[in-house]
């Protein structure tokens, strides 16, 4: 009889619990995206207006490296991201040149519709270095300013669990005095 009572309570525990939607927690992203990059006077101006005028191809990667965080409430997260924007020129000798422009920030992610889980919105500031590599060599810039926008569709609607994001950014960078604006569709993997 004991044993009965005891495994009817267990399964009447089993089905509440499984009915009950998880709590959100840790969360992790990786993306990638394709767009353009504008610049806006001074030396990177100059400099990929040179690139491009001898560039057979040319291309502009957004990455998101990596966002790690913790949910402050079933609706926001708290986030580190190191993200990524590569304009990349090819000529016809197949020679690469390249300006890279790195952020690592801290931001936010938003699921704004309460009924649906779908929508989300980001924003991420923090600090940024540009890179340029011509005839093989690199040079580094110092420390900038960047920030990051992005709105995306998640389409796993429950609270947690794997995931994939579609959507697009805006990052501002502010280097060395020069002002930058990339803008990209993206596609990420997610874990919530």
């Amino acid at each position: 009889m004991r044993l009965t009572l005891s495994l009817l309570l267990f399964l009447v525990i089993s089905s509440v619990v499984s009915t009950q939607e998880r709590k959100r927690g840790i969360y992790i992203d990786l993306g990638l995206g394709f767009g353009g990059v504008s610049y806006f006077g001074g030396d990177t101006k100059k400099i990929a207006d040179d690139f491009k005028s001898t560039a057979d191809i040319h291309m502009t990667i957004d990455l998101s490296l990596f966002t790690i965080g913790w949910a402050l409430t079933q609706n926001v997260y708290l986030v580190g991201t190191l993200a990524g924007v590569g304009d990349r020129y090819l000529d016809s000798q197949k020679n690469q040149s390249q300006i890279s422009i790195a952020m690592y920030g801290i931001g936010t992610r938003y699921y704004p519709l309460p009924s649906k889980k779908h929508l989300q919105l980001g924003l991420d500031v923090g600090a940024s270095y540009m890179g340029v590599l011509y005839n093989k060599k690199t040079s580094n810039s110092d420390f900038g300013f960047s920030a990051r926008t992005s709105i995306g569709w998640d389409f796993d609607s429950t609270m947690t669990g794997f995931a994939a994001i579609l959507g697009g950014d805006l990052m501002l960078n502010a280097i060395e005095g020069d002002t930058s604006l990339s803008y990209a569709l993206f596609f990420k993997l997610l874990f919530k």
